[in-house]
């Protein structure tokens, strides 16, 4: 290991007072000026405001920078700041889908108060410390500080090494900040609890069995999915005992996913995962056995012959870093924001709401050092995505999920499915498999009535577009919605065949009459189309999540094309692939509960090797 200083920026509050920066005035709460907070918790990590106040009151909130996503945080960004200045305080309710940046914003703010009021210190922004590794050699590098990271260094630490995190944003957590928190696990102490009996073994040949109704699967790894089943339920438990907030904590087959022959899903906050295994993180920091670099990229692997001897970086300040251990866990998270290996693999078209350090970091490595990508034509796609110009974010979306109404159609003007299926979610995947409709478009249609409908019903056509302006300036833009007086004109805009359409809508609607859709079976939530204007919605599909990866053995270790184990290189995480542990499944949890057991497997299993170096 290169010891070396490093410089790092602190995150601290700036004060830019217009007089002098002193302790609060007597007769007011703050010393008036302008002033400066950091928060290193927005989704992209650092966020700075500027806060001008008076001797009572803020005057002004401006974000001055970030690195948030671009769309999905614009209307914390925008309506944040004003909101604060209004309240005079910064209890201000966040925006629905901005939530972290909307708390970032806040907590920056609080900390430039803090300073107006006199009761924090200012620093100058570019401060910088000199940082040394707590230990002269390290033995495990950890690239990506998300919840498979935390996870995997915890782990090597708790097995003895010395432990060195390379983070490239400012925060811990990863794509977990923004994701969901649903976790799976058979034979857990909750499902106990609930009487519900369970087992690895029922795990495992729920695994086998979909594979084999989907008419098998070459790359269904076994052994990965047979180590899943066996150690899903105690990550579940570990977490559990470590005072993890599991929600209601009744096992769950939720219509949202694939069901499982019995339930096995846990919903839970997993801000409270990322607090618990954090906190006993920090305590192997404070020990000294692990070090964590914010703001430092990995940009290539050091190799020795087939080995991977250690990682090269980018400190914050620009400089090449050179770190060696014997063992690196590759823990960055899966490709969703990398447009070009999602159109390599998977689509002719798409979105994503994946968070902007999806970049598939990993993947890069793995080619490098001579890994395998396996399962990459394989992706659990969200249906439904609004193209906003030219963004590859998804801002806009239909809610597809047991929405009242709407059809779906090919650019042939052809329905190819029953929209709504079965309600207990086992269809769901043919439902949104955007990817195998030709360009992997669909189109989706309301007749006027069915709009004023779903306004009355105070259901908007969009998601989180409660206002229903988002859907208001799509109409008038006219680029992804098509809105026209009849059926064939609306089609024409649309690019759809006009004549195809006029006679879908025409069968139809006589399923409707008839109480029975003769060509798919749909049997809920069927209304008539028959008055204008028409809608059509072009959608394709979004990404939050990857399913594809390096192929590596139940060691976590990676494997190159003839099967051998690339020594030294690791994985966990979003990286191992949903689809390599358990086929062509969307089993709900699989990945989250994966960052804890690839993670714990992968530290454990680099310690080892690196302590026989």
């Amino acid at each position: 290991m290169k010891k070396k200083a490093l410089s790092l920026a602190l995150a601290l509050a700036l004060c830019l007072n217009l007089g002098a920066c002193s302790k609060k005035d007597k007769e007011g709460v703050y010393t008036p000026g302008a002033y400066v907070g950091i928060s290193e918790n927005g989704m992209g990590g650092k966020l700075t405001v500027e806060v001008t106040v008076d001797e009572n009151a803020i005057t002004a909130v401006e974000v001055t920078g970030h690195a948030e996503t671009a769309g999905i945080s614009d209307p914390a960004i925008e309506k944040i700041p004003a909101a604060i200045k209004e309240a005079n305080s910064t209890e201000v309710d966040s925006i629905s889908g901005a939530t972290i940046t909307s708390d970032a914003i806040k907590e920056a703010v609080a900390n430039a108060l803090a300073v107006a009021r006199g009761e924090a210190e200012p620093v100058k922004e570019g401060q910088t410390a000199n940082v040394e590794l707590p230990f002269d050699k390290a033995d495990v590098i950890v690239i990506g500080c998300g919840f498979a990271g935390m996870n995997a260094a915890l782990s090597a630490a708790e097995a003895g090494a010395n432990v060195v995190v390379l983070e490239k944003t400012g925060k811990r957590g990863g794509a977990a900040n923004v994701g969901g928190a649903t976790l799976s696990g058979a034979g857990t102490k909750m499902q106990a609890e609930a009487n519900v009996v369970d087992s690895p073994e029922l795990l495992y040949q729920d695994f086998v069995d979909k594979n084999a109704n989907i008419g098998g699967n070459a790359n269904f790894n076994e052994e990965l999915a047979r180590f899943y089943a066996e150690h899903s339920g105690e990550a579940v438990d570990w977490l559990d005992s470590l005072g993890a907030d599991l929600g209601d904590r009744i096992p769950k087959n939720p219509s949202l996913y694939e069901p499982m022959n019995v339930p096995r899903q846990y919903g839970g906050d997993m801000k409270s995962y990322l607090k618990v295994v954090g906190d006993l993180l920090d305590a192997q920091v404070e020990a000294g056995k692990v070090a964590i670099l914010y703001y430092t990229e990995a940009t290539e692997l050091i190799m020795e012959g087939a080995a991977v001897t250690g990682v090269k970086a980018t400190a914050q300040d620009g400089s090449e870093v050179e770190f060696l251990a014997p063992a690196t866990i590759m823990c960055t998270g899966g490709y969703g924001y990398n447009k070009e290996l999602l159109l390599e693999y998977n689509f002719k078209d798409c979105l994503t709401t994946c968070p902007e350090t999806s970049t598939g970091d990993g993947f890069r490595f793995a080619r490098q050092a001579g890994g395998v990508l396996q399962n990459m034509e394989h992706i659990s796609t969200y249906a439904g995505g609004v193209r906003d110009g030219d963004s590859f974010l998804k801002t806009m979306g239909v809610r597809i999920k047991d929405f009242p109404y709407m059809i779906f159609v090919n650019r042939e003007g052809q329905r190819f499915v029953d929209e709504l299926g079965a309600e207990d979610g086992t269809d769901y995947d043919e439902i949104t498999a955007w990817w195998g409709k030709g360009d992997n478009e669909v189109f989706i249609m309301f007749d006027q009535a069915m709009v004023d409908d779903l306004r009355a019903q105070e259901k908007p056509i969009f998601s989180y577009d409660n206002d229903w302006s988002q859907w208001d300036g799509a109409v008038e833009k006219g680029e992804q919605v098509f809105k026209a007086d009849t059926v064939a004109e609306a089609a024409k805009l649309a690019g759809i065949d006009a004549a195809n359409l006029e006679a879908t809508i025409a069968r139809y609607n006589g399923f409707v009459d008839a109480g029975k859709d003769a060509d798919f079976g749909r049997t809920r939530e069927m209304k008539k189309f028959e008055t204008g204007p028409y809608y059509i919605i072009r959608t394709v599909p979004y990404v939050m999540i990857t399913s594809g990866g390096p192929w590596m053995n139940d060691r976590c270790q990676l494997l190159n094309a003839d099967g051998e184990v690339i020594p030294g290189l690791y994985q966990a995480g979003e990286i191992v692939g949903g689809n390599n542990i358990s086929g062509h499944t969307t089993y709900g949890g699989v990945q989250n509960t994966g960052c804890i057991v690839w993670g714990k497997q992968a530290g454990t299993q680099a310690a080892a090797y690196a302590a026989q170096q």
